[in-house]
């Protein structure tokens, strides 16, 4: 999944963090510490230092350079960015259930699969699937 399709859907906060250090740094960052609060550390002190390698196995040792001169000393909460990604799992369901039925394979058989494969009811990926794509209304980057 890339975030950088659903950017305008990102907390401010996370958008911020984009600026700084781009996109594939910030999903990774959002995916191992999505819902937490990180003291974001300049590494000058034992634990500082800690937290600082621990951040740069994260999003790479540059990005934790940024992020330490721009957010140093400072507790950074980093979203889970729930919203966004439901929309772009959303549009994974809407992709390959229409790729599916092109190829010819039955709605019912697809929407099975795709529930199995996200781990959704049936009922739920239906109820998916009748919502007005992001796409066809133009509202995904407005």
């Amino acid at each position: 999944m890339n975030l950088e399709q659903v950017r305008s859907l990102l907390p401010q906060q996370i958008q911020d963090i984009v600026e700084a250090i781009g996109f594939p740094a910030t999903q990774r960052l959002v995916e191992e510490l999505g819902g937490t609060t990180w003291p974001v550390a300049k590494g000058v002190r034992r634990l500082g230092i800690i937290r600082h390698e621990a951040l740069k196995e994260v999003v790479g040792e540059d990005a934790a350079n940024i992020m330490a001169k721009r957010w140093a000393n400072v507790p950074l909460y980093i979203a889970k960015c729930d919203a966004p990604l439901r929309r772009l799992r959303d549009m994974e369901i809407n992709r390959q259930f229409e790729q599916a039925v092109r190829e010819g394979v039955s709605a019912n058989v697809v929407v099975n699969e795709l529930a199995r494969t996200f781990g959704l009811s049936d009922r739920w990926i239906w109820a998916i699937l009748k919502q007005p794509s992001p796409e066809a209304t133009g509202d995904l980057f407005h």
